[in-house]
């Protein structure tokens, strides 16, 4: 019995199977790893838009401290002109309090009101009338 090739064939030992290369499971992981953490740091809790959003609170706070010292120093001018100008302090008291000095003596205006319909003016007799003193 002689042997046909095909059979020869299926005597040998099947060939080896080629296994994915471990390579490329680690670099999709790795992939994963490095777009995971790109992510992360645009918008994480101290990712970028984490950053922009604590620059606009700081301006904002800037300015507002800036608004507030600015008060601070008009206040204390102000502080400075009481402590050293007692006629500052007269004249708050008289326009605020509505003091006066002993001796001075008090006047209170009344304003009255226009009438709103005002009495329409009399018309001037025509020239060719007679006049009633006549």
């Amino acid at each position: 019995m002689s042997s046909s090739p095909v059979d020869t064939l299926n005597d040998l030992p099947p060939l080896p199977r080629k296994a994915p290369a471990p390579r490329r499971s680690w670099w999709y992981a790795l992939l994963l790893v490095c777009v995971l953490l790109v992510a992360n740091a645009l918008v994480g809790d101290r990712g970028l838009m984490a950053l922009f959003r604590a620059d606009e609170e700081h301006a904002r706070l800037r300015a507002s401290i800036e608004a507030i010292r600015a008060e601070n120093a008009q206040l204390h001018g102000y502080v400075r002109a009481l402590k050293d100008e007692p006629a500052l302090i007269e004249d708050l008291a008289r326009q605020q309090l509505r003091l006066i000095r002993p001796g001075e003596r008090l006047f209170i205006v009344k304003t009255v009101e226009a009438p709103t319909d005002p009495i329409p003016p009399v018309p001037d007799p025509p020239a060719d009338a007679p006049s009633p003193e006549q």
